[in-house]
């Protein structure tokens, strides 16, 4: 069994994958602390292969390499590259492009070959990427995610008191903590709006891509056309098992 693991910005999610299968299990998120007791527990006893995103914390990647090596596990933590299974980043500078972002480019054009697709990655930060049927990264946007527009507006300022609301809604608040918490789920829905907007005066967009933490969320907030992804970025990271 192969473990696909994504540390992200507040928090990690992991897969596994049966070898040489497509289907991934279900996403699994957790804080640092608790991966961190999964691996000494050797949860992860039973696979013989990992492979690593990481956008945020590089002890974690040494201690999940030094576990991996300590049992005989392969171990691969993947980069952005310039250009990699048919995928050509737009930055001048590959590298600097978040790894989550190219593995979902990666995944995208493996999943949807022959489309146009437009990817919105809506966790911590919500990011926008757009990308050709030719596997050209036509760039993209990297805005504040969902709770962190919510934290940012109540850490800078004195009068506004609200608190979190879990239900994910556009509707008119009549309190300041509706007010806030649907405001930064309406700010969310506008800008992905007016992303596909913007690909569309670029080319003919064929596919709109949800994934993230967010995303099951968004999705009933959306059109329906907009197809719902959680594990997209598992995709992109299973390409690289050769690479082991």
């Amino acid at each position: 069994m192969r473990l696909l693991i994504d540390i992200g910005n507040t928090q990690i999610k992991y897969v596994f994958q049966e070898s040489n299968a497509a289907l991934f299990s279900k996403v699994i998120y957790c804080d640092y602390t608790t991966f961190l007791s999964k691996l000494a527990k050797s949860t992860f006893s039973n696979v013989y292969s990992i492979i690593v995103a990481n956008v945020k914390v590089t002890e974690i990647v040494a201690e999940i390499e030094s576990w991996a090596s300590q049992h005989s596990i392969a171990f691969l933590q993947v980069h952005s590259q310039a250009k990699a299974f048919g995928v050509c980043s737009s930055y001048k500078q590959p590298a600097c492009l978040g790894v989550d972002r190219w593995l979902a480019l990666i995944a995208a054009h493996q999943l949807y070959p022959k489309m146009n697709v437009l990817i919105i990655d809506a966790g911590t930060a919500t990011t926008v990427d757009l990308l050709t049927v030719n596997g050209e990264h036509l760039g993209g946007w990297i805005m504040p995610g969902v709770q962190t527009m919510f934290d940012s507006l109540i850490s800078n300022t004195e009068k506004i008191i609200a608190d979190p609301i879990n239900t994910a809604s556009v509707s008119f608040g009549v309190d300041s903590s509706e007010c806030v918490n649907y405001g930064t789920w309406a700010m969310t829905v506008g800008a992905i709006k007016e992303a596909v907007n913007q690909a569309n005066t670029l080319l003919p967009l064929d596919k709109v891509i949800l994934t993230g933490g967010n995303s099951k969320q968004i999705i009933n907030l959306v059109p329906e056309s907009y197809e719902l992804i959680p594990e997209l970025l598992f995709h992109g990271l299973s390409c690289f098992q050769a690479n082991l």
